[in-house]
């Protein structure tokens, strides 16, 4: 695998928090690994047989979440790309 972001995501800009850095896990006879990010180029060994799950790293924020328009929350709420609760967490107040 060749990864970047392996250690911290990337980096958010003017008060916007940073995304989450990529993540790689091993399914092995009903096992799951989660081999140690040790460099951007890293050899995994695998089997055939294997499953692998990656997950590439979230972009950085912009701007600070607590001063995005309430209106805007409340739709990405209503459009599923968050739930009532994690908008709440993330960018303050109410928004349902």
């Amino acid at each position: 695998f060749v990864m970047d972001h392996g250690r911290f995501g990337p980096q958010g800009a003017l008060g916007g928090k940073d995304g989450a850095p990529n993540s790689v896990t091993v399914f092995r006879g009903g096992e799951a690994h989660v081999p140690p990010h040790l460099s951007k180029e890293q050899d995994i060994a695998l089997k055939a047989g294997d499953r692998v799950r990656v997950g590439t790293p979230g972009g950085g924020g912009y701007g600070d979440p607590s001063e995005r328009d309430p209106k805007l929350v409340a739709e990405d709420v209503r459009l599923g790309y968050y739930t009532a609760e994690q908008a709440r967490e993330m960018f303050g107040g109410p928004s349902g």
